[in-house]
């Protein structure tokens, strides 16, 4: 009983950060830095809150540091480091994240 209601509120944590993060790419589209800031801290202190895990590909989505939406070429470069052989995302603030 207790697994089952656990694995429902995780479930619906999940939908409700993937769309926050999808709110928070279009309010960046639409110029607006702080509103997406915002959506993206709501998501991660939903996500503290439960102690659920994200998926790779939401996990991968924004800086932990400044809680900037990650868009390539927009606010965060993406190259590949030869020294570990993998990929490094910098974000505009400096930190920077190995995939």
């Amino acid at each position: 009983m207790q697994s089952s209601r656990k694995s429902i509120i995780n479930s619906s944590v999940r939908s409700s950060i993937a769309k926050l993060l999808a709110k928070a790419r279009e309010a960046y589209s639409a110029k607006n830095a702080e509103r997406s800031k915002r959506y993206v801290k709501m998501a991660f202190e939903l996500l503290k809150k439960n102690k659920t895990k994200l998926p790779k590909e939401l996990r991968n989505s924004f800086c932990r540091k400044c809680c900037l939406i990650w868009i390539p070429g927009q606010t965060a470069t993406v190259s590949f480091d030869r020294k570990n052989d993998c990929l490094r995302i910098t974000c505009g603030c400096g930190h920077s994240k190995r995939l």
